[in-house]
């Protein structure tokens, strides 16, 4: 099934932004069905805090493509109640991804990640292009 909507992670924007074959095949899929694409705050500081100078205009006309979101208080609760309850048991993920997940809770719609072990969270989905990029679906 694919979503009306869908969270970016940082690392799916890094991997569009290389032209990651397989990557760009599915957000073209998903552009054509009419997706929107949800950045965050968050992925945005992410990937310019690794972005030479040269690759700001490339980013920005991809952010372009993409609706930015805000993170509010309730999003930074959310995080915090993960954090809370996922921080012993889940050594080494970062607050960043508490409040990627929290937003893509808050706003109801699946994250795209290729890091499913920062998210142990039962209460959101999460996209997948599938085994063989066959079809795009939520999980």
């Amino acid at each position: 099934m694919t979503p009306e909507r869908v969270v970016l992670d940082t690392d799916i924007v890094i991997d569009l932004l290389k032209n990651q074959p397989n990557v760009v095949k599915c957000f073209l899929e998903l552009a054509e069905a009419k997706t929107s694409f949800l950045i965050s705050p968050i992925v945005v500081a992410e990937v310019y805090a690794g972005a030479f100078a040269r690759e700001h205009k490339d980013i920005e006309a991809f952010f372009s493509l993409c609706q930015r979101i805000n993170t509010d208080s309730d999003t930074g609760r959310k995080a915090g109640l993960y954090a809370n309850r996922y921080r012993k048991a889940f050594q080494g993920i970062a607050l960043e991804d508490y409040l990627l997940a929290a937003t893509a809770h808050t706003h109801r719609c699946p994250l795209w990640t290729g890091n499913r072990k920062h998210y142990p969270m039962e209460d959101i989905e999460f996209f997948s292009a599938g085994p063989n990029l066959a079809g795009p679906h939520v999980q």
